[in-house]
Formats: C-alpha cells, structure tokens, sequence
C-alpha cells in the first residue's frame, strides 16, 4: 500500500545575510494522496490542490525515526542534517514527489536565486507541495502531513 517515494526538504533557516539551506531527506515506503475528490471529501473545499502525505515512523528508544532519522517537532529541531521535522508556517518545509540525490541545497544557488528553491521546483515539477499541517498518530505509527 505504501509504495510512494518522496523527497521532503526541510529549511534551516541562516543567521542574517547568509543564505537559507535545504536539507533533503528521502522517504521510502510512504503513500502521497493526491486523489482530489479524496482530499476534498475528506477535508472540503479549503483543501482543494492539496495533498496528503502518509509517513510510516518507527519508535525507538524514546525517539520517533522517520526514514532512519531521528524526527523532532518543529520548534526543537536545530537543522542538523541527521534529523528532521515537518514545519509549516512561515518557514515551511516541503516535499516532492521524487527521489532527490542533489545534497543540501543552497537558496543562493545560481539556478533558483532569484526566485528561491522551492519556487523553482513548484514551477518545474509536479507533485511539490508546501507542509501546511501535520499529524502525528501513535496506534499504527505514522504520520500525515498535508501539503498545499
């Protein structure tokens, strides 16, 4: 049921004047629903052109791992590459569906600078969605995370 693969990049935001970073973190195994009359069923018509994401953790020595990596909720995570979390909001995180294997990505880069990264990858591929809410269940453990 879980065959979908996607990329969720999240934003490290840097310290004034330098530019932000995204960390990718590829997700095996997971289910992106973006059947619209689902969604929209489901959520109503606010949630139309939105997606839902449903991710498989693990629970581990009092930590939650998502895709081998510690996940930690939005406020507590520092940036480090080996963690992650879903954040919506102003700084938002965002995934795609695909598998990157381009490393951090900088916002200064020459391809995306003047529009940003994840303007350039809405714009060039399908299926890339802004984290807008998250939740977290604990009976079969997984997240869901609505895009937008």
């Amino acid at each position: 049921m879980f065959r979908d693969t996607v990329t969720l990049f999240n934003r490290k935001t840097a310290p004034r004047g330098q530019p932000d970073t995204w960390i990718p973190t590829v997700l095996h195994d997971c289910k992106l629903d973006i059947d619209r009359a689902a969604i929209l069923a489901k959520f109503g018509a606010t949630a139309q052109d939105s997606a839902l994401l449903f991710v498989p953790y693990t629970p581990e020595n009092g930590e939650i791992l998502v895709a081998g990596k510690p996940w930690m909720p939005p406020k507590e995570w520092d940036g480090t590459e080996g963690s992650m979390t879903f954040a919506g909001g102003d700084h938002f995180d965002f995934f795609w569906k695909g598998e990157w294997d381009g490393g951090v990505v900088s916002e200064d880069d020459s391809r995306w600078a003047d529009e940003g990264f994840y303007s350039y990858m809405n714009r060039m591929y399908d299926y890339t969605f802004a984290v807008t809410a998250v939740s977290k269940f604990d009976l079969i453990p997984h997240f869901e995370v609505m895009g937008k």
